[in-house]
């Protein structure tokens, strides 16, 4: 598989924005992060600055948004956190991934995961905690597929229940 882990470039604008609106038509997120009010050029600089915690959101901790590039097409993402807050150290993780709708069920979700793993390892941050909902089973088979151990399931937002996996 070709598929690369990459920091955000200035030439991921069209596939970023094509997959902001995919997710959202799923009633789902590409990020949580996303800002289409700022020029591309200024979001890509402040999503790196992000990785050493320069002007981080909110309560967010220092992270990665890194896009899944295969052939030159952006086919999915990871958020990679290199630390946890109360809110990550419940019910958030150290990564979340997501895959294009029209690019699910090709293996990248877990080739995703394993790099990010590897990434955080690289790091010095192991074990890493991934959590999904509940309800989400194709989550839960990535993670499960990448030597993920269900610690236990917590109640989440909006009465979802999360899924707590380590992977070492």
């Amino acid at each position: 598989m070709s598929l690369v882990l990459r920091r955000l470039a200035l030439g991921d604008e069209a596939d970023t924005i094509a997959a902001v609106t995919e997710m959202a038509a799923e009633g789902g997120h590409w990020s949580y992060r996303y800002r289409p009010d700022l020029p591309w050029a200024d979001y890509v600089a402040l999503v790196r600055g992000w990785e050493e915690g320069r002007d981080l959101p909110g309560d967010f901790v220092a992270n990665a948004d890194l896009v899944a590039d295969v052939d030159g097409v952006v086919v999915g993402r990871s958020s990679l956190r290199f630390e946890l807050n109360d809110f990550l150290r419940t019910l958030g993780g150290h990564i979340g991934y997501a895959v294009r709708p029209q690019f699910r069920g090709r293996g990248y979700a877990k080739e995703i995961l394993r790099q990010s793993v590897e990434l955080l390892r690289d790091r010095g941050i192991s074990p890493a905690l991934v959590t999904c909902d509940d309800d989400n089973l194709a989550s839960a088979r990535v993670i499960e597929a990448n030597g993920g151990v269900l610690e236990g399931i917590v109640p989440g937002v909006a009465h979802i229940p999360k899924r707590r996996y380590w992977l070492s």
